[in-house]
């Protein structure tokens, strides 16, 4: 008895020390592999958000009217949806501004929330905000397995769309900060 015990206790860390020895030189190939499985469960966590409606899109850039690109701080620039309340601050100015942070904060009621998904698999949010300071119509486009989407914003009452483009992630994980809204 003690013998087999003995036998199988040396097998097992004979086992052991093979797969350290493997895993040292494959290094490179596992941290490969588990950097996919990270970006596999963050792009499965941000799709789960979206169609839960419990999401933020942390922007990391702002594209204007004129195409042109701005890059932003992530941190005060996002669009935040928590069931049916929408939450919009853009802050591309460095100092104070409207909501203290350097830009202006909206909030508002979501509505018409559609999901649909195009022929490469991605998915497209789109739903209306409406509250004091704010009605626009939004899409957002959220890649098949990826976590970086684009958001545009269209004002109701002007031509002057804007598209945020960052990070999705669910509202739990956020790191924004939110400035006063209107």
């Amino acid at each position: 008895m003690k013998k087999t015990t003995s036998l199988i206790f040396a097998c097992a860390l004979l086992m052991i020390c093979v797969t350290a020895a493997g895993a040292v030189r494959q290094d490179g190939e596992l941290r490969k592999e588990m950097e996919d499985v990270r970006d596999s469960v963050q792009a499965a966590a941000a799709a789960e958000a979206v169609r839960n409606m419990s999401f933020v899109l942390e922007a990391e850039r702002l594209v204007l009217v004129s195409g042109e690109s701005v890059v932003v701080s992530s941190v005060t620039n996002f669009v935040s949806v928590s069931d049916d309340r929408a939450v919009i601050q853009v802050a591309p100015l460095r100092g104070p501004g409207v909501n203290g942070v350097g830009g202006i904060t909206v909030d508002g009621t979501v509505s018409g929330v559609r999901f649909d998904t195009d022929r490469r698999g991605n998915t497209i949010l789109y739903f209306n905000v409406s509250g004091a300071a704010a009605s626009c119509r939004i899409t957002l486009t959220l890649p098949k397995d990826g976590v970086d989407g684009r958001m545009r914003i269209d004002p109701n009452f002007s031509s002057d769309d804007i598209t945020l483009v960052g990070t999705v992630v669910p509202e739990e994980l956020s790191t924004v900060h939110q400035g006063r809204t209107l």
